[in-house]
Parts: C-alpha cells; structure tokens; sequence
C-alpha cells in the first residue's frame, strides 16, 4: 500500500546550481530555512510560451522527490511540490 503524499506547494525557493553550456545541475535548495541537497535529478524539462522559458526538474532529497521550477528571465526558482514517500 502506498503512503505517498503529494502537495502543491508554489513558494520561492533558493537554490545552488551549476550552468554549463546546454545542462542545469541543481546540487543544494532551500526551503523554510532549510536546506535540502539534491541526490539525484530524476527527469528535466523545458516549458516554453513564444520566446519566454521556464526550467522543470523533478529532484530527490531528504527521501522525498520535488519538483522544482526555474525562471531565466527573472533568476528565480519556485518550489512546485513536494511528495513524502
């Protein structure tokens, strides 16, 4: 039986991140002034509306999967959601 719960959660987020030239490496985040390090970065995706961008990355951390979101046009990250297994 699963004990997965999942919340939508849409708050500003900081976060540590390394850019090369075509990849985004999130490595730490924080949250509710905690920190979270990034284990794994399990799926990535880019939303596009005409020429603006947004970044999608599905991380874990802390036994738990997050979803968070990247703007490079205004330099922020949002937290999206947030699943306890």
């Amino acid at each position: 039986m699963s004990t997965e719960a999942i919340s939508k959660i849409t708050e500003p987020i900081r976060v540590l991140a390394s850019f090369s030239d075509k990849t985004i490496k999130v490595h730490f985040f924080n949250w509710r002034d905690r920190i979270y390090k990034v284990e794994s970065m399990n799926l990535f995706h880019i939303e596009k509306d005409g020429d603006t961008k947004r970044y999608h990355f599905a991380v874990s951390a802390a036994d738990n999967s997050y979803q968070i979101s990247y703007d490079p046009t205004t330099l922020h990250w949002q937290l999206e959601e947030a699943m306890e297994l």
